[in-house]
């Protein structure tokens, strides 16, 4: 029988299955006070039922969790006690994000602090709370349609979220608010050129390939959302910035940042 010195120095080191290493890490920063929630391909394998058969199964490789910048510091202490090494250099110069080494797996634990930033950027301090183990799935979904060079799994990952969840105006944890990511898109040229893009790349893509689910459907909410999109007001930041267009990038290349 194990010892409890023996349970505890397991509990400390992190898990072979990146979806089980994400729950935990969310469970016990909760059980210590600390705001932490996961992000990218674990939290959207939580969120969707249709990532968990194929043609959209995958596996994972690293895992991504948010927290905010009151629980920072925190938060590198936290995880070296669940076994992880920090990149104490990464951590120092770098505003909002934190990186982190699973010396077990061989696989790196990266955290966003309030603010995702990667070919767009956009707050997700007001964020964090309002879901569980993850971000709300329209942030989730907007991740991967703000990637300007976007691969075919990113395409399926999108997809599976809209075979899963209804497109509305509205806060339900199980709908895309599709209010929310038309106001992030009203003020911001460049994200609203590269997710309506990639709206655009997910229709071509459901015509050319055959999956197993009702590609009709889906096209529909692909449509609301884009519709959201295109009727909301645009601001002038925005006009004016469409005055320029594709003639100067409109996004960043993170691998150059």
């Amino acid at each position: 029988m194990a010892s409890e010195h023996e349970d505890s120095e397991r509990a400390r080191e992190p898990l072979a299955d990146p979806i089980e290493e994400g729950r935990r890490v969310v469970e016990v920063a909760r059980e210590e006070g600390l705001l932490v929630r996961s992000i990218g391909g674990t939290a959207i394998w939580e969120h969707s039922e249709t990532m968990h058969e194929e043609p959209f199964a995958r596996e994972y490789r690293d895992v991504d969790f948010v927290t905010t910048r009151e629980d920072k510091d925190a938060v590198i202490e936290f995880m070296q006690e669940l076994g992880y090494e920090q990149n104490e250099r990464f951590n120092t110069m770098h505003r909002f994000q934190l990186e982190f080494q699973d010396p077990v797996n061989e696989r790196k634990a990266d955290y966003i602090v309030d603010r995702f930033r990667f070919c767009h950027s956009w707050s997700l301090r007001e964020r964090v709370e309002l879901d569980y183990p993850t971000v709300p799935i329209e942030d989730l979904l907007l991740s991967k349609l703000q990637i300007a060079e976007i691969s075919d799994r990113d395409i399926r990952d999108i997809i599976a979220m809209f075979n899963d969840h209804p497109v509305g105006s509205d806060v339900e944890t199980d709908a895309i608010d599709a209010d929310y990511i038309s106001g992030l898109c009203q003020s911001d040229w460049g994200l609203y050129k590269t997710t309506t893009m990639n709206l655009d790349r997910v229709e071509s893509y459901l015509a050319e390939e055959e999956l197993p689910i009702d590609e009709a459907h889906l096209s529909e909410r692909v449509d609301a959302l884009r519709e959201a999109i295109e009727t909301e007001p645009k601001t002038l930041r925005w006009k004016l910035r469409s005055l320029l267009g594709e003639r100067k990038q409109w996004y960043r290349r993170p691998e150059l940042s």
